[in-house]
């Protein structure tokens, strides 16, 4: 079953659903829940979870079920030094 959404908060475009991946950090680690429905912007990209959906993301980070699978993800240091080597 689809949600309704509103028109979009900040630019007023159309709101669509799509099953999107969310990335939460919990604890210190990095969450990915796959497939979440989401109201998102035609015109800005702007995202929208609606309270129901949240309550079922927390309650799969709650009863830390086991994941569907795992993955890993590099990180990388912003490095100042390049920042300012490049011209704006």
């Amino acid at each position: 079953m689809k949600n309704k959404y509103s028109d979009c908060f900040y630019c007023g475009g159309v709101v669509e659903e799509k099953l999107m991946p969310r990335e939460i950090r919990w604890g210190g680690q990095l969450l990915i829940i796959e497939n979440v429905p989401m109201g998102v912007c035609a015109q800005c990209g702007e995202k929208v979870i609606k309270p129901k959906v949240a309550k079922v993301i927390d309650q799969i980070i709650e009863e830390e079920r086991e994941p569907s699978k795992t993955i890993e993800v590099p990180v990388y240091e912003y490095e100042l030094n390049l920042a300012e080597q490049i011209q704006d």
